[in-house]
């Protein structure tokens, strides 16, 4: 049965949802492949309920051989796959109306079967703030056990990766190509640290190549394969909403960081507050949503002895959240000076981090309670 699921999958002139309907009507991919001769596709076409590009296309498919020349193709790119009959498709995709048909992946699969598995999301170009609070997410999130999910995409995406990555938790990238691709390239580092760390998976088989078109049919897989999705930053109209869209459709639970009035890239958060998306203004506001009531403490590191006391001023104005130094300067009272010193100095010592330049945050290996 396996094999006609990869068949149905495959075909790329119907759309999942059309392959989907096909389905559940005739019963089983195998029955698909079965009923769908020469004369039921003529009908189908000559009625209007078939393309007739659609119709060649499941013809031209249905030769001996076409499986083991296809499966052979996946073993030669190292690529495994399951469907919805198979123990480790991932269950959470089997709530949804239109789930893949064949599920393409490379590295860990197994991960997506976590108790908690969080979709982190936002602008493909987003702020300097917007990128620093994305890696601290996730790095808070995951560091708690979360899976991280994404799209790795440019901005946003590969923020949410990075900040699992850099704690070596696990994250799973959702791609809207072929698993043969990397898209964009310059996110190949991250792709590797996936395939060898977490997981990348696809409903596209390893040909298929980054078209516009893909994304917005791969945003569903990225919320149907979490418990909930977290918006960092998002344009009114944008890729991302329409994952927020699909999780709405899946009862998935939806949080979003506000930003700044009149910002374009906060028009898409603040839109979902106001549309009744949760409010969060860190990692724990998510976190103390899963853990049976009882309220999260991250674990650190006892605080490093020798902090002087300007340190310790700007310690106690920090937290794993990232803040621009301007606002630490005005918040410290300090020189510019002493200020750019002193973080420099506890960013060498590991008690803080700069996740995008002019942002710092204090070092999940530290206390925020200095």
């Amino acid at each position: 049965m396996r094999k006609y699921y990869l068949w149905l999958n495959h075909l790329r002139q119907m759309g999942t949802t059309d392959k989907t309907k096909l389905l559940r009507q005739l019963g089983s991919p195998e029955a698909v492949y079965n009923e769908m001769d020469a004369g039921t596709c003529a009908a189908l076409v000559e009625s209007g309920a078939l393309k007739r590009a659609a119709a060649d296309e499941i013809l031209d498919s249905k030769y001996d051989g076409w499986f083991e020349e296809y499966e052979d193709s996946l073993r030669k790119n190292e690529i495994n796959f399951v469907t919805p009959i198979d123990d480790d498709y991932p269950e959470r995709l089997l709530d949804i109306y239109d789930c893949p048909l064949t599920l393409f992946y490379k590295g860990d699969l197994s991960i997506l079967k976590e108790a908690l598995c969080i979709a982190v999301i936002g602008a493909r170009k987003p702020t300097g703030y917007g990128s620093a609070v994305a890696e601290a997410f996730s790095e808070t999130l995951a560091s708690n056990g979360a899976v991280i999910v994404s799209g790795m995409a440019a901005g946003i995406d590969a923020r949410a990766h990075t900040g699992a990555q850099k704690i070596n938790g696990r994250t799973a990238a959702v791609l809207g190509s072929g698993l043969n691709f990397c898209y964009p390239r310059d996110n190949f580092p991250i792709y590797e640290k996936l395939i060898a760390d977490g997981v990348i998976v696809s409903e596209y088989g390893p040909e298929v190549s980054p078209i516009g078109i893909n994304f917005p049919a791969r945003n569903r897989i990225i919320s149907g394969l979490s418990d909930a999705v977290l918006v960092v930053e998002a344009r009114k109209r944008s890729g991302t909403l329409i994952t927020a869209d699909a999780a709405l459709e899946q009862g998935r639970s939806i949080y979003a960081v506000p930003g700044r009035i009149g910002d374009p890239l906060s028009e898409g958060t603040n839109g979902l507050i106001r549309s009744g998306a949760v409010c969060v203004t860190g990692p724990e506001d998510i976190l103390n949503d899963y853990k049976a009531g009882t309220e999260v403490k991250i674990k650190r590191k006892k605080p490093d002895p020798e902090i002087t006391e300007i340190e310790r001023k700007i310690l106690n104005n920090m937290s794993v959240m990232p803040k621009f130094i301007d606002d630490l300067i005005r918040e410290t009272g300090e020189t510019v000076t002493a200020v750019i010193s002193a973080l420099s100095s506890m960013k060498q010592r590991g008690i803080v981090a700069e996740p995008v330049p002019g942002f710092y945050q204090i070092a999940l290996a530290y206390k925020n309670d200095l």
